[in-house]
């Protein structure tokens, strides 16, 4: 099995036919056939249905099936040429939970490649969940979570708390102060920001209450706000600034905010030698900012299963 093989293959995939992928990958379809019935081949299976005068390709159930297959090792191979192409460059690999990357990070990011300017950074989002792996494997040195699990090789430390509050759309014309059965649940953009507030939540709600829209991807979360007739529960880090863009307003409620926690893992072996430095400077950037509590060396609690 190898590279131009795979690329074969995806391309079919991609065009829908022989010709047409031929042609982007510029060369001849007897030559694009020669490497899908090598791959055919080695696998022990066809991937095509051959149709004779059909000009859209077919796959086989066992074609379709390897569609997942193929992109997964095409994104290995692309790691493993990176990485030889980056040798004994310094680096950073940095993961996290996309609020942190969407609205306290970058600036953390900007003042630590201006201070550290032989390092390259690369940074990605994830979800808690996957983290441990992340970092027990080495594909990342650090990673910002909101959900800690227990392991043995990855250390787990609390970095900060944060308030979160209620931001209310412009349109809506509810009061400063509101109680919290004053709020539509159906007008609500509903985040998973942690499973203190998920437990809070519904405490308040009910587990059945249905929000406006769901989001999982932090990216869209300033533009449903901007229709200026929902509301949503946010860290106040990320309200103060959505308010200065956005016709949103935060609110006070009858009843005690709930606070999330933010960690950062690490690996117990074989730390970066740049991680201490990211902190160091993602520290001073928490220290300015309101409703927010940095933690320290506390060790975090764990939930649920155990992890790695």
């Amino acid at each position: 099995m190898t590279f131009l093989e795979i690329e074969a293959f995806l391309n079919i995939v991609q065009y829908g036919s022989f010709s047409a992928a031929a042609e982007k990958l510029y060369i001849t379809q007897p030559a694009l056939g020669r490497r899908i019935r090598s791959l055919e081949e080695e696998l022990g299976y066809l991937l095509f249905v051959r149709n004779k005068g059909v000009r859209h390709v077919e796959l086989t159930r066992q074609g379709q099936a390897f569609i997942g297959i193929a992109h997964r090792w095409q994104a290995l191979w692309n790691e493993t040429q990176e990485a030889a192409l980056l040798g004994n460059e310094k680096s950073l690999y940095v993961a996290s939970v996309g609020s942190l990357v969407a609205f306290l990070l970058p600036t953390v990011f900007q003042t630590f490649m201006k201070e550290q300017p032989e390092c390259c950074l690369h940074v990605t989002t994830l979800h808690s969940v996957d983290a441990y792996s992340y970092v027990n494997n080495q594909t990342v040195d650090i990673a910002f979570i909101t959900d800690p699990m227990y392991s043995s090789r990855v250390k787990t430390t609390m970095l900060f708390r944060e308030e979160l509050c209620l931001v209310v759309g412009k349109d809506l014309n509810l009061p400063e102060k509101l109680k919290i059965s004053e709020l539509d649940p159906r007008q609500e953009i509903r985040t998973q920001w942690d499973r203190n507030f998920d437990a809070w939540h519904t405490y308040y709600f009910g587990s059945s209450a249905i929000p406006r829209v769901y989001l999982d991807e932090m990216g869209f979360l300033q533009y449903f706000a901007q229709n200026g007739d929902n509301w949503a529960f946010m860290p106040r880090s990320i309200a103060k600034s959505m308010v200065k863009d956005s016709p949103i307003s935060i609110h006070e409620l009858d009843v005690k905010m709930p606070q999330r926690t933010l960690y950062y893992l690490y690996r117990v072996e074989d730390p970066s030698p740049y991680q201490e430095k990211l902190l160091t400077l993602c520290k001073e950037k928490l220290m300015g900012e309101e409703g927010i509590s940095l933690v320290g060396e506390e060790p975090a609690q764990v939930w649920g299963r155990r992890g790695i």
